[in-house]
């Protein structure tokens, strides 16, 4: 029953996959030029070609750091944010900013020293960015596919546990656009996954069909256990448990595992997910909660779920994984935007 179910769906989802594939495909090929707005402030674009959990953020986090000195402002979306549709710079002094500005911003501009604005048409935000931030660098997050502006420099980021023979787009598959869109592509950053295998099998995809195309390789660095941004010592021994709600659960439940053998995951919830006191007490409620020390989840799950831990008296940390990307990688982008 199962597999006749399976067969049906991949009837229906195939040709609307195929219907996807086209027109990402001549949209891009066809956007018209003069409807792309040049910013009189340099961009830099990091996206993907694959629907979440490509390792986008850490990159932006790392940009950001390593540009301290140009003064960069981060430009995203603001994913299902309340002020997404009208744009604003991300307030830290504002209640449920989760909401108001969506959880990805949010977190960050807790982390970085830069303004973070969202906004849905990047035009508009970047015209804002441009009123009061005169000769800041622009980190564009998650805009690949937002072809209404222009950027020095486009990265797509790619998730190695993401099988690079399965090319369909959505709603069959998870990419976006075809695999070919790499080729408009400044480089591509592969991030860390699981499998080596997964690594070796992307890195031979690009140098075949994409021989002058940059390609490099993020390496995940621990850097510690956080409650917000206050550093704390955990001890390894304890009992713990994890809950997510990101695209990519894999990767933060063998994050957990690689510190403490013994995480029990609770449950993984949709990707930017808006929990519900309810939620967080069919958490504390599970049976394998009663002996855990420590609660353990994403960085931008925990600003959304920490208030009712707190009030629970119950310890929630996070685990923050880095990227060093190598020497050649800033290299690269720094004549890049030179040359732009």
């Amino acid at each position: 029953m199962q597999s006749r179910k399976n067969k049906f769906l991949w009837v229906i989802l195939f040709p609307l996959s195929c219907v996807w594939a086209c027109l990402a495909f001549l949209r891009r090929r066809f956007y018209p030029e003069f409807k792309k707005y040049r910013s009189s402030l340099q961009v830099v674009c990091v996206g993907n070609i694959h629907s979440g959990g490509s390792g986008k953020t850490p990159l932006v986090r790392a940009l950001a750091e390593h540009f301290s000195a140009r003064k960069p402002v981060v430009l995203s979306r603001g994913y299902r944010a309340v002020l997404s549709g009208v744009g604003a710079k991300v307030e830290l002094n504002q209640l449920n900013g989760s909401k108001l500005y969506g959880d990805e911003p949010w977190m960050l501009a807790h982390q970085i020293k830069s303004p973070v604005f969202i906004s849905k048409r990047r035009v508009l935000g970047i015209k804002k960015i441009e009123q009061s931030h005169e000769k800041s660098l622009v980190i564009l997050d998650d805009g690949f596919q937002h072809l209404s502006l222009r950027r020095n420099v486009d990265l797509v980021c790619i998730n190695t546990d993401k099988d690079p023979e399965e090319n369909f787009c959505l709603p069959l598959g998870e990419l976006r656009e075809p695999v070919s869109a790499l080729a408009v592509s400044s480089a591509v950053v592969l991030t860390p996954g699981a499998s080596p295998a997964g690594l070796n099998a992307w890195q031979n995809l690009i140098s075949k069909n994409f021989p002058e195309l940059p390609c490099f390789v993020a390496e995940a660095q621990f850097q510690g256990f956080f409650q917000g941004e206050e550093h704390i010592d955990v001890t390894c021994e304890d009992n713990w448990v994890s809950f997510c709600g990101v695209a990519a659960p894999e990767r933060f439940i063998a994050a957990c595992k690689a510190q403490n053998s013994r995480t029990e995951h609770i449950r993984s919830f949709p990707d930017h997910y808006n929990y519900q006191d309810s939620d967080i007490d069919t958490i504390l409620q599970d049976p394998r909660s009663s002996s855990a020390s420590v609660f353990v989840t994403t960085e931008k799950d925990w600003y959304k779920v920490n208030g009712g831990f707190k009030r629970a008296h119950k310890k929630l940390v996070t685990i923050r994984y880095g990227y060093r990307l190598p020497d050649q990688f800033w290299f690269w982008l720094e004549n890049r935007l030179q040359e732009s």
